[in-house]
């Protein structure tokens, strides 16, 4: 009987969260800590913004693991390191070298250097600006879907319904799949090994593609006057008021200037050797959406596809009318999620994971 329980002791940890295994003593405690972190995590957005950098999505994080143990440092430490740590340096990886990858690609491909800033006329930076915008011309008989959306929909000053819930879409990619990490941690802890490893390969690969093809974005386009011009078929209001000539908004940011809204950025993403305003190919903002998609599709019922599939499709809308990203940077996002989740499970995942116990065997009678 005492070999038995040493087998179990050793072999669960590997297989099932702490979550799973917290005494009653932390259970209690743990429900005391979650809900002071929900009103804490409430309260700083209201006060200060949504949290988009990395280093403050990495602290709520922490601290709400930190909770979901039970408030148990020893636990929450082998917990991070075990668990978490793979990807959280994969993404401040992302972070740090997605800010010089188009100068890698640009010096390589020796790519024209355009306007990046619309209010420093000598910010410039090396990307491809032709190939996203000629892609979708050719879908779109000629017409950009980013400047025909705005055109028809957008009214600078104006924050419509659809405009705030661009905003929340478009917000909710920082949040989403580390809350869902979080939640799968807890409740099925071989689904989120897996689901942390689709995480992890996905964000290389389309890092791995900022170095290869830096690609500017809509709003980028229309800053730059003589390819707006030509390109997005749109001439200035007023040639004499540059704000007049910004022809491709960014939605979201003005909508939340209009609300009086704000987010935490990045202490890196604010440094200019960190910051790339041309990692547009493939949008990973397109391509988590579309992975959620495909990788829960055989875990959830109608309902969950349904949710999920509205929800790539929101996001896709957000960011082409939000002048984020073309056309071609979603659908690429979208080829990138499919085939990261058929690789992973055709050569990688070769069972299929099964929920972990409800309830710690070595408590129970």
């Amino acid at each position: 009987m005492t070999a038995e329980l040493e087998q179990t002791t050793t072999a669960l940890p590997h297989d099932v969260s702490p979550w799973r295994l917290a005494g009653l003593k932390a259970r209690q405690r743990r429900r005391r800590l979650l809900l002071a972190v929900v009103v804490t995590f409430t309260l700083s957005v209201a006060i200060a913004g949504v949290p988009t950098g990395r280093e403050w999505l990495t602290f709520w994080m922490l601290l709400t693991l930190f909770a979901a143990c039970g408030g148990e440092w020893g636990v929450w430490r082998r917990a991070v390191v075990r668990d978490w740590l793979p990807l959280l340096a994969v993404l401040f990886a992302y972070d740090l070298l997605r800010g010089v990858a188009n100068e890698i690609g640009g010096r390589l491909f020796s790519l024209q250097r355009w306007q990046s800033n619309p209010t420093v006329s000598v910010a410039s930076i090396r990307a491809h600006m032709y190939a996203p915008i000629n892609f979708d011309k050719i879908l779109f008989a000629g017409r950009v879907p980013t400047v025909w959306l705005q055109q028809h929909f957008y009214d600078p000053g104006v924050a419509h319904w659809y405009d705030r819930l661009a905003v929340i879409v478009y917000l909710s990619h920082f949040l989403v799949s580390l809350v869902l990490a979080i939640v799968l941690w807890c409740v099925n802890y071989p689904l989120f090994r897996r689901y942390i490893a689709a995480l992890v390969a996905l964000t290389i690969a389309t890092l791995a593609t900022y170095v290869l093809f830096p690609a500017a974005p809509p709003w980028m386009a229309g800053i730059n006057n003589a390819f707006r011009d030509q390109h997005l078929a749109v001439r200035c209001v007023d040639p004499q008021v540059a704000s007049s000539c910004v022809q491709v908004h960014r939605v979201v940011q003005d909508t939340l200037h209009v609300l009086g809204g704000s987010t935490v950025d990045s202490a890196v993403e604010k440094g200019a050797a960190y910051s790339n305003a041309v990692a547009a190919m493939p949008s990973l903002h397109a391509a988590i959406p579309m992975l959620l998609l495909v990788f829960f599709w055989r875990e959830v019922r109608t309902r969950g596809k349904i949710g999920l599939s509205v929800y790539a499709a929101l996001m896709a809308l957000t960011l082409v009318y939000g002048g984020e990203h073309y056309v071609a940077d979603v659908v690429a996002g979208w080829v990138y999620a499919i085939v990261v989740t058929v690789v992973l499970r055709r050569f990688f995942f070769r069972t299929q994971p099964t929920e972990a116990p409800a309830e710690n065997p070595l408590t129970t009678r």
